[in-house]
């Protein structure tokens, strides 16, 4: 790797420090290797190209999105923002350069897609800003310091423009990134709810909880807490965690119980008991979520992080409906309670720490 290589590579890693894992890069491989090995995506998924603009050379990179890049290093805040494209066939695009700029001659219309012969330009409406003003050439400071140069993020949509199944080129200024995706790739998800190419788990279906004015009561009460939840329900204060969250300006609440044996002691009362004993002792995490004002919540952006990976949720069978539609909330108003339960993904060890995070807040387990 030669000494302009090298220099795009940590541009193009450190640029992403918003998104992807950022860390310092040596000579060794190519910079395709080089950035899936630093960012933990699989090769398969990453590709890039670099172009002289007027003496300026711009690194443009590109990130399939599929369950496995959600496996990857990749951040919590762009976890967030990447999923409602899983399934799409869509493709994360981020250009940037070592100068600091507020404008640079990048233009979305300039990429082209390439497959079995047939080339196609992709229209304004496949393309999504992560940044504003990504479409118009916006540029940004990359995140990790000016030194980092600039650039910026967005997403092209595919869909049905290409076959997944068969190798595709993607073409900015003559430039050639070829992507071959390996299996997992996904079917469109329906009604907003993400679709898997197989079930996480077999699913469990349970009678939906009627009787919840106690439990409403404690979680609505101004002293909602860890510490107050756990003395209320008689809980191991290990297994209790809470979020308050504040989305647009509402206040979400969300109480998290980790479901072992002596959950089955506790005062969360035999209905509720009986109910969950069948994930007892997996891992899982029972999830409540109520809010005094009103708030947006959707069960399907709580993910799982373990050892620096993150696990994101796409079956149905992940979870286990507590109360009637639980996956299909999109919001919560005042004084309603809604509830599941997280099943751990099967790749997550349940013996190990790790983490559950709704959106970019956590809670640790154990």
């Amino acid at each position: 790797m030669n000494v302009t290589q090298i220099t795009t590579m940590r541009r193009a890693s450190s640029w992403a420090l918003l998104f992807l894992w950022a860390v310092s890069l040596a000579a060794g491989a190519d910079l395709r290797d080089d950035f899936a090995q630093k960012t933990g995506l699989d090769r398969d998924l990453v590709n890039l190209v670099t172009i002289d603009v007027a003496g300026t050379e711009l690194t443009v990179t590109f990130v399939f999105i599929n369950e496995r890049t959600f496996q990857s290093k990749i951040s919590p805040d762009l976890a967030w923002k990447l999923q409602p494209y899983l399934g799409r066939n869509a493709v994360y695009v981020n250009p940037s350069i070592d100068a600091v700029v507020g404008m640079f001659p990048f233009d979305p219309q300039l990429v082209l897609i390439e497959q079995d012969g047939v080339t196609t330009r992709p229209d304004l409406d496949s393309w999504s800003e992560l940044t504003a003003g990504f479409s118009s050439g916006t540029f940004q400071v990359n995140p990790s310091g000016p030194q980092q140069g600039s650039g910026s993020e967005g997403v092209l949509v595919l869909g049905d423009l290409i076959d997944i199944q068969q190798p595709f080129d993607l073409i900015y200024a003559g430039e050639r990134a070829t992507l071959v995706i390996g299996p997992t790739a996904v079917a469109s998800p329906a009604a907003g709810v993400p679709a898997s190419a197989s079930q996480s788990h077999d699913p469990i279906d349970i009678e939906p909880l009627e009787t919840l004015g106690t439990l409403q009561e404690l979680l609505l009460h101004e002293a909602f807490s860890s510490e107050a939840m756990a003395a209320a329900f008689e809980l191991d204060p290990d297994l209790v965690t809470t979020m308050v969250l504040s989305p647009r300006g509402s206040e979400l609440r969300l109480l998290f119980v980790r479901l072992e044996s002596s959950v089955r002691d506790s005062l969360l009362g035999s209905d509720l008991i009986d109910a969950v004993d069948e994930v007892m002792g997996t891992g899982a995490v029972m999830v409540w979520a109520v809010s005094p004002t009103g708030a947006e919540f959707s069960p399907w952006n709580l993910y799982i992080q373990q050892r620096d990976t993150n696990f994101v949720f796409f079956s149905t069978a992940s979870f286990v409906e507590l109360t009637d539609g639980f996956l299909r909330v999109e919001r919560v108003e005042a004084g309603e309670l809604v509830a599941g339960i997280i099943r751990l993904p099967r790749s997550v060890d349940a013996d190990a720490p790790f983490s559950v995070f709704y959106g970019t807040s956590r809670v640790d387990y154990p």
